[in-house]
């Protein structure tokens, strides 16, 4: 009798356990339904511009995506340029407020993450292949609207939890950990006014927080996909004073 009852519960264990990844395909292809995931994997590149709002201050933005994996942000901070640039390889940081306008190669975490940025699908398209699982969470109700919960586990062990609108399953929210100066620190992105571009449908604001407290806002003002975009965009940026003779003078 015991051998029989623990056949039973292994058969439906197994049972549960098929229905409960039927339900996580489920979810995943309403998802790539409702943001047209078709199109999105057919892209080549993609330009961003807009603005983002930090500490009461708003500063013009512009972000170029290429396929595979290349990655470039422009931020106009006070009359200079931050910049951003994942090569496909590596990542680079030109930062004003440090005083000097030489490029940076970034590290190892920062790289990783630049790295997922430059990735045009995102975590949710292709998860076997980047090696990732994705589980389904208990559904539950965030601030008045029913969700679906995806969680995350990617290849390198991270974690991101991405929270489904029930009803339109397009995204509106995503959290994760993250490592700064050391410590570790939750960060949470909530995306709404979804809007459609050439048949694509993406979010055109982005509030992101840290530990609970807004950092910043993200306003798309356009989208532009499949653009010509030059590959030399993505490659280490030039160092103007590479450009001066030792006598200060431009060559």
């Amino acid at each position: 009798m015991k051998v029989l009852r623990t056949i039973w519960i292994l058969i439906f264990g197994l049972l549960f356990s098929m229905l409960y990844a039927q339900d996580v395909n489920e979810v995943l292809e309403s998802h790539y339904k409702a943001i047209n995931q078709e199109a999105v994997s057919k892209l080549k590149t993609m330009h961003i511009i807009g603005k983002s709002g930090r500490m009461g201050q708003e500063f013009d933005f512009q972000i170029w995506q290429k396929r595979p994996d290349k990655y470039r942000m422009e931020v106009n901070i006070q009359g200079q340029k931050m910049i951003q640039v994942f090569d496909g390889e590596k990542a680079y940081l030109v930062a004003p407020w440090t005083g000097s306008q030489a490029p940076q190669e970034m590290g190892e975490t920062e790289t990783e993450q630049m790295k997922e940025q430059a990735d045009m699908d995102g975590d949710l398209w292709n998860w076997k292949e980047k090696g990732s699982t994705i589980s389904l969470e208990e559904s539950e109700d965030f601030e008045g609207t029913e969700v679906f919960v995806l969680k995350v586990v990617k290849k390198n062990g991270n974690e991101k939890i991405y929270y489904l609108d029930a009803d339109s399953y397009l995204p509106i929210k995503a959290e994760s950990k993250v490592m700064m100066q050391g410590a570790e620190v939750k960060m949470e992105a909530y995306m709404s006014n979804y809007k459609e571009v050439d048949g694509i449908i993406t979010p055109f604001y982005i509030e992101n927080r840290m530990d609970d407290q807004v950092m910043s806002t993200i306003t798309m003002e356009e989208i532009i996909f499949d653009s010509e975009v030059s590959d030399d965009l993505f490659t280490k940026p030039s160092n103007p004073a590479d450009s001066e003779t030792s006598d200060g003078i431009k060559k």
